[in-house]
């Protein structure tokens, strides 16, 4: 009802678990990076262990998406089952035809089928949801089915994924042989009040909000100290939000609707343990008609509370000067640049063939001119779809010099987004990396700060800090700038930036599928940095028009993290090399 109001394509707050509205915090990140590598590394037996509400079905499902095509998999949401129908329901799942109706006959038949997988280099991988409702029996024939398995590798991947109750029920002494056998356990916990604001936005900016978030800071912070967290609440009490705003014709959600939203459902949750029979009237009316009794409270206070229409908390109320003597604290989520990182030749588990990605020592602190620097910051924010009300007060409003290397990454940060220097690069690396780059061009009396929006053919396209369009030939823009270029982004896979990031199995498992997908790798996975991962980085390092040493440093992350971001990166207008 609300959403052609608020300009929505979708309902953002639909309690299903779709895969498209996950927030990729760093604890969803992690988590997914492990299960990835548990089953690219062929680890047999996990564990998904979440309260409920905590969004553990959404996150089996977007694994699903993110498995290569050589891998089979079978989603169980069906806990009460016998052992007999769960092989049965395995079977099916993976398409495989039953041959028989005992339980012997349904395991020869999943047997079979799982050594010819692995004989093709194969993996299959099953997910059996609310694992905490399955029977004793059950879950000893998920431990009979952990034993398939050759001299070098489990046939089958197994995730449980269930409530806390679960780790209770393993403890039991019949289950012990299966509780043993898990190698690998993730916790889903709930959101923190920071990625609870980011869970908001990005729900509807996914649904298709085009512009600032309705929701002020203020309500937001009353639907977290709600929910606490649980994606579930959050998303029942934003919906009855928005309801009640549609309802009023307010554009702008207050504390007073969050709180008629959250009476509304507390209302409605007595009424079913009573077990009313005007239920499904309450309900009707928390839908349609709960705006009538705080139409009074929105029209007082709608106008007090400022919206919340970013990613992180406003930076200019967190007082930092890189510069001030004994200066100690950064922003919250702020990023610090190292002072210095290696030189192009310098060893290092990542990136060692490539020039680091913070200022070194001796290079200048002042990579971009400050003369014209925060309006660039903000056409670059708006790119990545920053608000512009929210980008503009805030960089105004930033206490420090927005041309230092530490202040830079602060204030991407401020954003979710990460800001990389690569002190000596070429066009020709920007045009391979393929995002929107600030840089800088004349000498230290003449320097003068521009942002490459494009590169069409041989010609860059440049814009200035008052916001027109240039268009400059590229070997003239190569002779006249410094070398030098800031590189605003979004990690959304968490991928080393760092060139002393070390290759952990997990993002090499990452980074391989990643590969994979691309067309770059053949199974099986790599989940170490051998001569096949090597390989693929090449690979996808030529196909990008990047140096093919082998290397994940900044240049081959950026370039991937621009690829992988598909429509909600911002991309130079022509990327091929010529």
């Amino acid at each position: 009802m609300y959403e052609a109001f608020f300009s929505l394509e979708d309902a953002p707050f639909v309690l299903t678990p779709d895969p498209r509205f996950l927030l990729r915090s760093k604890g969803h990140h992690e988590i997914l990076g492990t299960l990835l590598y548990g089953i690219t590394s062929q680890k047999g037996l996990m564990a998904l262990i979440g309260e409920v509400g905590t969004g553990k079905t959404t996150l089996c499902r977007a694994l699903l998406r993110e498995l290569p095509k050589d891998v089979q998999s079978a989603l169980v949401l069906n806990p009460h089952l016998s052992d007999i129908e769960l092989v049965g329901t395995i079977l099916d799942d993976l398409g495989i035809e039953r041959r028989g109706t005992t339980k012997g006959e349904l395991m020869t038949a999943l047997s079979q089928h799982l050594l010819a997988a692995g004989g093709e280099g194969k993996t299959v991988v099953v997910i059996l949801d609310e694992a905490q409702q399955m029977s004793v029996e059950a879950l000893e024939q998920i431990r009979i089915l952990s034993t398939l398995e050759t001299a070098t590798r489990k046939l089958l991947q197994i995730i449980l994924s269930g409530q806390p109750e679960l780790e209770e029920k393993l403890k039991q002494r019949e289950l012990r042989q299966l509780d043993q056998r898990i190698g690998i356990r993730c916790y889903l916990k709930p959101l923190s009040k920071k990625d609870t604001f980011r869970y908001v936005e990005h729900r509807m900016r996914i649904a298709g909000l085009p512009g600032a978030l309705p929701f002020t800071r203020a309500a937001m912070a009353r639907i977290f100290a709600y929910s606490l967290g649980i994606p579930r609440v959050i998303n029942m009490v934003c919906d009855r939000a928005l309801m009640a705003a549609f309802s009023a014709r307010a554009r702008e959600i207050n504390p007073a609707l969050v709180k008629a939203a959250i009476k509304n459902l507390q209302g409605e949750s007595r009424g079913k343990r009573r077990g009313a029979a005007g239920a499904g009237g309450g309900r009707r009316f928390g839908r349609a008609a709960i705006a009538a009794g705080v139409l009074g409270a929105v029209l007082v206070g709608g106008a007090a509370a400022g919206y919340w229409t970013g990613w992180a908390p406003p930076v200019f109320r967190l007082p930092w000067r890189a510069d001030a003597p004994g200066a100690a604290t950064r922003p919250r989520g702020a990023v610090p640049v190292p002072a210095s990182a290696p030189s192009a030749g310098q060893p290092a588990v990542i990136g060692r063939g490539e020039p680091g990605a913070a200022p070194r020592d001796g290079q200048s602190r002042e990579a971009l001119p400050r003369d014209g620097m925060k309006s660039l910051l903000v056409q670059v924010l708006r790119l990545w779809s920053v608000n512009e009300e929210l980008s503009d007060g805030i960089i105004a409003a930033w206490p420090v010099d927005a041309a230092r290397a530490p202040d830079l990454a602060a204030i991407a940060a401020s954003y979710q987004l990460s800001a990389t220097l690569l002190p000596e690069t070429t066009l020709a690396e920007l045009r391979a990396i393929g995002l929107p780059a600030l840089m800088q061009t004349g000498g230290s009396e003449g320097a003068r700060a521009l942002l490459l929006r494009g590169i069409e053919g041989d010609t860059a396209v440049l814009a200035t800090p008052t916001g027109e369009e240039t268009h400059i030939a590229l070997d003239r823009l190569e002779a006249a700038w410094n070398h030098q270029a800031w590189i605003i982004w979004r990690n959304i896979d968490l991928l080393p930036a760092d060139p002393n990031q070390e290759l952990t199995p997990t993002v090499v498992a990452t980074l391989a599928l990643r590969f994979q997908k691309l067309g770059h790798l053949t199974p099986p996975v790599p989940t170490t940095n051998n001569e096949r991962f090597q390989q693929a980085v090449r690979r996808f390092q030529r196909a990008t028009g990047l140096r093919d040493d082998g290397i994940v440093g900044p240049r081959t992350t950026l370039a991937l993290s621009r690829v992988i971001g598909g429509r909600f990166s911002p991309t130079i207008t022509d990327t091929k090399p010529r």
